[in-house]
């Protein structure tokens, strides 16, 4: 459940207990929080300090005059890890400051709480930008872990070495809308799933519709760390700036590996200030990650596997090169495997069409995608793929190979072999 809330609603003003619900799964997003406690220019300005220590008066100045979404017109795709990374330098030391401030107000009643002591600074430029800086944008995420320049696949935190009773504080700093923001799967957040070593969602795992959010400069999405969401890959001509904070009511819990510190607010302002990490790493879990990561250095063989993959249900019946398919086995919406290789999707009660399974983004099963707006959807970023030309709108990924499909009667008729040639493909190759 989604539910969008105006600083000047009554809900929100009787808002005790938001903390709670969100604990429960409810999604908020809250217009104009930063605005309504006072934060936004606190935020705004220490990134332009950032860009200016990195880029210079004249970059920051443009920043201010255009906006943050415009930042990949006049900012070099190579120049956004050493961007963000000065971006952070500034951010960080306001982590305190900004809890104090912004916790009190948005949850009414809550006098004390876990931080994560760095938030997370994204800024996200159009994928086929960005793919000229690969590796860059590669070595970024291996050093400040994935999702902050570039797109996320679906996850959990308690995957990423955070809390399982977290919050995440997901704040707007420039304009965000849908094809460049957030995605919460609100459908899966009851299930079970296997995940990669890296905290992304395995390979196999079928996925439901996101949420996605369509958010001004200031705008707050509240959710459950452990509601599984990730990233779509940027394909608007914005560049997306979002600062998400990380936070728990109670003392945070860590299932897995425990990585990320967390401060006890109610010991920054005490003569023991020092020691204000101390209460969330002073705990079994704590203890446990530590040995288990020298286990796992010392003893590689010990380390966690990569799961199995799930292998999607095939249906049909193979012909030769034909693979007839019931009707009744493909609902309006829904995408099947019909074989290692191909899948087919049902656009409307008369109209399929079968395509290649694997995103070429990074590999995703279409098979545990689905259909949206007459477009096939990946599931690990929620990238849209046209069915009359198997293209995304990111130009720099290679389009579906498409095979004929057809109904009739009662059946979907696939003919392998028979790969749609797109014409306009062709030309621009040369």
């Amino acid at each position: 459940m989604t539910t969008e809330l105006r600083t000047t609603d009554p809900e929100f003003i009787d808002r005790k207990g938001l903390e709670r619900r969100a604990l429960k799964g409810e999604v908020f997003l809250v217009r104009g929080a930063l605005q309504t406690f006072d934060c936004m220019e606190m935020l705004e300005e220490a990134a332009y300090r950032g860009i200016d220590s990195c880029l210079g008066q004249e970059a920051s100045e443009r920043a201010r005059r255009e906006g943050f979404h415009k930042i990949h017109e006049w900012v070099d795709a190579g120049d956004i890890p050493r961007m963000t990374d000065a971006v952070y330098d500034e951010v960080r030391p306001l982590a305190a400051e900004f809890m104090r401030r912004f916790i009190p107000g948005i949850f009414d009643g809550v006098k004390t709480y876990y931080y994560e002591e760095t938030p997370n600074i994204r800024f996200h430029i159009p994928y086929d930008i960005a793919q000229a800086h690969k590796e860059k944008f590669n070595d970024f995420a291996k050093d400040h872990g994935q999702g902050k320049i570039a797109a996320h696949g679906p996850h959990r935190d308690s995957w990423l070495h955070c809390p399982s009773n977290g919050l995440n504080l997901w704040f707007a700093i420039g304009r965000i809308r849908p094809g460049n923001g957030l995605t919460v799967y609100p459908t899966d957040y009851e299930g079970g799933f296997n995940y990669q070593t890296s905290g992304n969602i395995a390979d196999g795992e079928t996925l439901h519709k996101p949420f996605t959010f369509d958010m001004h400069p200031g705008d707050l999405i509240i959710f459950h760390t452990d509601h599984v969401h990730g990233s779509e890959l940027n394909r608007l001509d914005e560049t997306r700036f979002a600062i998400s904070f990380r936070m728990s009511i109670d003392k945070p819990h860590f299932p897995n590996l425990h990585f990320h510190p967390y401060v006890y607010s109610g010991w920054e302002n005490a003569p023991i200030k020092g020691l204000s990490l101390l209460p969330a790493t002073a705990q079994p879990s704590f203890v446990r990650s530590l040995a288990e990561r020298a286990r796992n250095k010392l003893i590689p063989s010990m380390a966690p596997q990569e799961p199995t993959p799930k292998e999607a249900d095939i249906v049909g019946r193979k012909d030769g090169d034909t693979v007839r398919v019931s009707l009744a086995d493909v609902a309006v919406g829904d995408v099947r495997g019909i074989t290692s290789a191909l899948c087919v999707a049902r656009l409307s009660e008369t109209e399929v069409i079968a395509v290649t399974r694997r995103c070429p983004h990074q590999g995703g099963d279409l098979t545990n995608g689905w259909v949206d707006g007459g477009k096939l959807i990946c599931p690990w970023h929620n990238l849209p793929f046209d069915p009359k030309t198997g293209r995304s709108p990111c130009k720099s990924l290679p389009a579906l190979r498409r095979v004929e499909a057809v109904v009739e009667g009662d059946e979907i008729v696939i003919h392998t072999k028979s790969v749609i040639r797109d014409e306009v493909l062709e030309a621009e190759a040369g």
